[in-house]
């Protein structure tokens, strides 16, 4: 085959390497619990957005069957400081001694959309997470992202997360996917 595979609404090898990047990068600040560095790459109105996992029949696909639904994550940027303060409280019991992460991001697609200056990026986040008791535990997420120019910088505007996991896999979630 020649030339180039066609493609939805693709974005230039650049942009893509941007974004590959862009992501990369944030998952070495979240395993090193940079936090302050990750929150410096939100816009000011991020939605930080992960529902519980559910899984339906599928002749149940009509949400009028389903009850209310809760939320793991349902943020704004203040609401993500909270949570990165209490970490630094040393309070947070199951963080102390850290817990070691990575963050392995994978399936990265990069669309544009139809405003200037932001995309919709796609991609998968596995975490390793190992506690002192040696017991490891590995979360498997799709998140659908937008990100958009802010200043010169390119920031977090949206990250919509699903567990693909039937139930939650840890017992608690003090990690940022």
């Amino acid at each position: 085959m020649s030339g180039p595979l066609p493609a939805l609404n693709p974005v230039d090898a650049e942009t893509y390497l941007t974004f590959q990047n862009l992501l990369f990068g944030e998952a070495r600040l979240l395993d090193n619990e940079q936090y302050e560095d990750w929150l410096e790459m939100l816009t000011d109105d991020v939605h930080y957005y992960m529902p519980m996992p559910s899984r339906y029949n599928r002749d149940e696909k009509d949400s009028s069957k389903h009850p209310l639904e809760a939320n793991i994550f349902n943020d704004k940027k203040k609401h993500l400081q909270l949570r990165v303060d209490r970490f630094r409280t040393n309070f947070v019991w199951s963080e102390n001694p850290q817990n070691q992460l990575c963050h392995l991001i994978s399936n990265i697609e990069v669309f544009p959309t139809d405003l200037e200056g932001e995309w919709k990026v796609l991609s998968m986040v596995t975490v390793y997470r190992n506690r002192l008791d040696g017991e490891e535990r590995r979360m498997i997420v799709s998140r659908t992202d937008t990100w958009r120019v802010e200043g010169d910088k390119v920031k977090l505007a949206l990250r919509n997360m699903v567990f693909n996991h039937a139930v939650v896999p840890d017992s608690n979630l003090n990690v940022f996917f």
